[in-house]
C-alpha cells in the first residue's frame, strides 16, 4: 500500500484548526455561561447569571422561538469592559 494514499479524507482547514468558540457567531444561554465562566458550585453552566445580566440590561439578547442567542462580538466587549 502506497503512503500517500493514507491521507486524512477531511483537507486540514484553518478554520478546523480553531477553538469552538471562534467558530461561532451566536451563542446560546449555555455557551455564553461557559464563554463567559460563569459556573455554578456543582460545575455546570449557570443559565441564571446570563439571565439576569439580560434582565439588568447589561447583555442583549435575540429570541428565536423560546430560545435566548447572543452574538460573540458583544459578549467579548462586555469581557474587555469588566461589567459582568
Amino acid at each position: 500500500m502506497d503512503s500517500n494514499n493514507l491521507k486524512d479524507s477531511k483537507p486540514e482547514s484553518e478554520e478546523s484548526n480553531k477553538p469552538f468558540f471562534d467558530n461561532l457567531t451566536w451563542l446560546s444561554t449555555k455557551d455564553a455561561a461557559v464563554y463567559l465562566r460563569k459556573i455554578r458550585k456543582d460545575g455546570q453552566p449557570s443559565d441564571g447569571a446570563i439571565r439576569t445580566a439580560v434582565w439588568r440590561g447589561l447583555l442583549k439578547a435575540r429570541k428565536w422561538g423560546r430560545r435566548l442567542f447572543f452574538k460573540k462580538v458583544e459578549l467579548d466587549r462586555l469581557l474587555e469592559l469588566s461589567l459582568i
